[in-house]
C-alpha cells in the first residue's frame, strides 16, 4: 500500500527477470483491479518492470473522497510523479479514458501509451453499453444494482464474462473460480456499489463535457507513441471507435481483434504481450 496525495493506494508488482527494465504502469477499467493485468505481466517480465494500480475503492485500494475519471487522473500522476521519470502506460476501458488524461496533461510523465478498449465517449453504443448507461440514471441505478448483486455470485461472473470476452465458453473454470472469488469480495465492501454508480456517473457526464474540454479534445493532445487495441467483439465500446482514433492520431498504431472482446490482455494476453513489446521496441 502505497501513501500519497488523494489517499492509500495498492500497487502491484510484478518483479522484472532483470534488474534496470523500463518501468510500465498498468491502470484497470471500472469495477475491475490490478488482478486483470496479472496473465498480461506474466508475459512482459523479460521486457517491463511492471506496476498495476487499484484505483481509489477499486480491488485492494480503499475508497477516496471522490471517484471520477478526473479524480483518478489526479490519484494516477501523483503516483507517476514518483517514478521521477517517464513511464509505458497501458489502460483498459475507464482506465484508458484517465490515461488520456494523464497522457494529454502530464506529457512529461508518459514514454509511450497503450489503450484497450478505452472507454471514450460515443454515440454509437453497443447495447450492453446503453444498459450500463442505465444503471447512471439516479434512484433507478440503485434499484438496478441491488437486483443485480442478488444473483448468485457465479451466475454474475458468467453475465460479465458474456460481456467482457469475445469468446467466454474459451474461459477455463479455474479462472472464473478467481473471478467468483474476486466478486465475492467486491460485494463484501459496503463501498463497492458507491464507488460503481460514481464511476459509471462520472462516464457517462462525458458525453455532456462541451467539445473543446471533451476526452476527444485531450486525445489531441497526446504527442507520445500509441498503440491503441480494439475488440472487434466488444460489447461495451464500439468498434467506430477505431475510425475516430485514426482520426484524432494519425500517428498512433490501431490495431482491430476481430474475436476479442473488452479485455484483450485477460483474454489474449500473448498476443497483446508481442504488440506492446514491439510498440516499446520501436519507440525508445
Amino acid at each position: 500500500m502505497i501513501e500519497q496525495v488523494g489517499g492509500s493506494l495498492f500497487v502491484r508488482h510484478a518483479e522484472p527477470t532483470v534488474p534496470g527494465l523500463p518501468a510500465a504502469v498498468m491502470v484497470h477499467g471500472l469495477g475491475g483491479s490490478s488482478t486483470n493485468w496479472t496473465g498480461l505481466m506474466g508475459e512482459l517480465r523479460a521486457q517491463l518492470d511492471q506496476w498495476a494500480i487499484d484505483l481509489p475503492g477499486h480491488g485492494e485500494s480503499p475508497p477516496g473522497r471522490r471517484h471520477s475519471v478526473n479524480a483518478f487522473a489526479a490519484v494516477l500522476t501523483s503516483f507517476l510523479d514518483r517514478f521521477g521519470h517517464s513511464v509505458h502506460l497501458l489502460g483498459n476501458s475507464m482506465g484508458g479514458l484517465v490515461s488520456v488524461l494523464v497522457a494529454a496533461r502530464r506529457p512529461d510523465l508518459v514514454s509511450t501509451l497503450t489503450l484497450i478498449s478505452p472507454a471514450m465517449p460515443n454515440l454509437r453504443q453497443p447495447h450492453a453499453a446503453r444498459g450500463m448507461a442505465l444503471v447512471a440514471v439516479p434512484r433507478l441505478g440503485e434499484r438496478l444494482l441491488a437486483r443485480s448483486n442478488a444473483v448468485p455470485v457465479q451466475h454474475q461472473v458468467r453475465q460479465l464474462a458474456g460481456i467482457l470476452y469475445g469468446e467466454p465458453d474459451a474461459i477455463e473454470p479455474g479462472q472464473l473460480a478467481v473471478a467468483a472469488q474476486e466478486r465475492e469480495r467486491w460485494l463484501g465492501q459496503e463501498h463497492a456499489d458507491a464507488v460503481l454508480l460514481q464511476s459509471l456517473r462520472s462516464i457517462v457526464r462525458q458525453y455532456a463535457v462541451p467539445r473543446w474540454r471533451s476526452a476527444w479534445a485531450s486525445a489531441r493532445l497526446v504527442s507520445c507513441p500509441t498503440l491503441i487495441i480494439v475488440g472487434g467483439r466488444d460489447a461495451l465500446v464500439h468498434t467506430s471507435t477505431a475510425a475516430r482514433w485514426r482520426k484524432i492520431l494519425p500517428t498512433a498504431r490501431v490495431v482491430h481483434l476481430p474475436t476479442t472482446g473488452h479485455v484483450a490482455m485477460m483474454e489474449r494476453p500473448g498476443l497483446v504481450a508481442s504488440m506492446v513489446r514491439e510498440h516499446v521496441r520501436t519507440s525508445t
